[in-house]
């Protein structure tokens, strides 16, 4: 029992073993890493409105290069709601979501709340996507409106070819910053248009199709 006692606590201490402890939890790696609050009053809740936009897609190659990651691009806006749906889905949240968000050049902001009211396991899938895009992926927001170079950054990777002009538009690049494929909204949308609207995602549906774009990104 003794010699028992002491494998515990040498495993406690490593660790491995401890009162309480949760399971590990990758950490999701987004770019801008942060927000300049001098740039347009602030408002910006994920999207880098005055940097140059290249410059920012370059820096998520560059760690995601170091990590042995592929990039994903939310080419979007941040008037637009369903760029913060996204952005809410693969940080694994479910059942409420508050968002706030405004009209490009606006004062004005608007928040709104917004009830998922699943019948099935969201919370298990909201855990599955988010552990896979953190484990896979580095995300790069890139700003379509005010900031600088962000058609360079459809041009550079060749996605202006395959834009289809709405946003978010979400591609994965290779290695050489090249696109291989995006996320077709029609294909994992959900929504409720009633008093009680709701916007989201099918999370199973877009988990299969990271991963294909992951793979595909992969030499």
């Amino acid at each position: 029992m003794g010699a028992l006692r002491s494998i515990l606590a040498a495993l406690a201490v490593t660790g491995l073993v401890s009162c309480g402890q949760t399971e590990h939890s990758p950490t999701l790696v987004s770019y801008p890493l942060a927000l300049d609050p001098d740039c347009r009053d602030g408002r910006a809740k994920i999207y880098d409105q005055c940097s140059n936009q290249l410059d920012l897609l370059n820096a998520a190659r560059a760690r995601a290069a170091a990590e042995g990651k592929t990039v994903l691009v939310s080419y979007g806006a941040e008037w637009c709601i369903w760029c913060h749906v996204f952005d809410k889905y693969i940080a694994g949240e479910a059942d409420t979501f508050t968002y706030t968000y405004g009209e490009p050049g606006a004062p004005e902001k608007w928040t709104d709340t917004l009830f998922e009211r699943s019948t099935g396991d969201a919370a298990g899938e909201a855990k599955a996507l988010k552990t896979f895009v953190a484990e896979q992926f580095v995300v790069a927001h890139i700003n379509r409106e005010f900031a600088e170079a962000s058609d360079e950054v459809l041009a550079f990777t060749g996605a202006d070819t395959h834009y289809p002009g709405w946003i978010p538009y979400i591609f994965a690049i290779d290695a050489d910053g090249q696109y291989v494929g995006q996320v077709y909204h029609e294909d994992v949308e959900v929504r409720r248009d009633t008093d009680d609207w709701y916007r989201g995602y099918d999370r199973v549906k877009m988990l299969a199709i990271l991963k294909d774009l992951d793979t595909g990104a992969r030499p």
